[in-house]
């Protein structure tokens, strides 16, 4: 029963205070074209994601999101293209969002680009009426049927990539400010990311990496620091500063197809009424789009 009741709680929140939020995921650094379509843009191979994450484990119907990741260079668009497609449930509430994006991509140099992306879509929002329960009957703003609204989503972000340093800064539900949200209409996002791939010896690469999120009225950071040995297993930790540390384990099922999972420890309040968070991503990268090279032949020959 207290379960439950904490849990009616927590999904109320959203709906009278800033509408539903954007899913937050352990694995960011691997799928940062979520929150930046300008990441398609910094990517000469096609890389496919699939994602699903499980939130405190012990609560009847916990919050649980997927999502699927798709992008790659495509030198006739001297930019990159991009599908993303999110579903998040919380609560009584689901969201599915789904955007495609491109990204324009200028060379600034040696292995050095920066990338202007815009992405597109539609946020439809449901929530199961008939199985909410007030305190009141008869309160006018109840409702006991099922409600749905799909509204437009606009996203913009520019990333910098080069000699292992990527930088990125970006708006997602551009269209939305913050006083105007509404349970239909998410409020719009600014994030910032850092990430850097240091190789410290023949099989060991370190990277290290920051990212910044905030709705206006919440803002929190994640640390995350990553090992990968001999290309082929990833170790790594990150701490969040709303009271989250995670350990996360990767291997490289072949060569270009990683397989990793991650584990929240809550240290918050809400420590005592949950036993953590799970969260499994799988990355398929293939070769990208080729550019073709003009030849120049001899004027001897015809």
């Amino acid at each position: 029963m207290k379960t439950r009741i904490l849990l009616t709680i927590l999904s109320i929140l959203p709906f009278v205070g800033f509408a539903q939020n954007d899913a937050l995921f352990t694995h960011f650094m691997y799928h940062t074209h979520l929150y930046n379509p300008a990441t398609a843009g910094n990517s000469d191979e096609i890389t496919v994601g699939l994602l699903a994450r499980q939130q405190w484990v012990g609560f009847d119907e916990a919050p649980s999101s997927q999502l699927l990741n798709a992008y790659g260079y495509v030198p006739k668009l001297r930019g990159g293209v991009g599908l993303t497609v999110v579903n998040d449930i919380l609560g009584k509430q689901r969201t599915t969002t789904v955007r495609l994006g491109y990204a324009y991509r200028q060379r600034l140099g040696d292995r050095m680009y920066l990338s202007a992306g815009i992405n597109v879509g539609i946020a439809n929002n449901r929530i199961n009426g008939a199985e909410l329960r007030y305190q009141q009957t008869g309160d006018q703003s109840s409702f006991d049927v099922g409600i749905a609204q799909t509204k437009p989503d606009i996203g913009l972000g520019l990333e910098f990539s080069g000699k292992g340093l990527t930088l990125g800064v970006s708006f997602t539900h551009l269209q939305q400010s913050i006083g105007n949200s509404t349970l239909w209409k998410t409020p719009r996002h600014y994030y910032a990311y850092a990430r850097y791939d240091w190789q410290v010896a023949e099989k060991w690469q370190l990277s290290p990496g920051v990212f910044f999120r905030s709705a206006g009225f919440i803002s929190q950071v994640d640390v995350n620091f990553n090992a990968t040995w001999n290309k082929r297993v990833v170790v790594g930790a990150s701490y969040r500063t709303t009271d989250d540390m995670a350990a996360l384990l990767g291997v490289y099922i072949v060569k270009n197809v990683l397989a990793s999972y991650s584990f929240d420890f809550d240290f918050g309040e809400l420590r005592t009424n949950n036993s953590g968070s799970h969260e499994l991503t799988i990355i398929a990268r293939f070769k990208g789009f080729q550019e073709k090279v003009s030849v120049l032949k001899s004027p001897r020959y015809f």
